[in-house]
């Protein structure tokens, strides 16, 4: 007895969709980041913790209550173009989504009181 196999065309397209897929995530560079734990002390304005290049997301966190509320805002320093800035008052891990070209600089400002750590990261 032989067996007759139809392959239907939406199987077909559904396969070179994963094999697609698989094959990109494959050959896929690994993530890049650049990471800082930056001290910064109060009233001392914008200061500059970590710089990478055409960055896609910005990640801040404020690692003590003192070092609260605090702003943070990305700069690029070729044209002094400035994003941001946004403010959190709590010791959440804070994702900002971006599309920037060029060299850009991630900078916090401590609204708090004393010097606090702050961990940045734009990738």
């Amino acid at each position: 007895m032989s067996v007759n196999r139809v392959v239907r065309p939406a199987h077909v397209l559904l396969a070179a969709a994963v094999a697609a897929v698989l094959a990109a995530a494959i050959g896929a560079a690994p993530a890049r980041a650049t990471s800082a734990t930056c001290g910064i002390a109060a009233s001392a304005g914008f200061v500059g913790c970590v710089t990478h290049t055409s960055p896609t997301l910005e990640q801040a966190r404020s690692l003590h209550v003192a070092g609260r509320p605090y702003r943070f805002q990305l700069h690029r320093p070729s044209d002094g173009a400035i994003w941001g800035w946004w403010e959190w008052n709590d010791g959440d891990y804070h994702t900002v989504y971006i599309s920037i070209s060029g060299s850009v600089t991630g900078q916090v400002d401590n609204r708090g009181s004393g010097t606090t750590s702050y961990n940045v990261t734009l990738s």
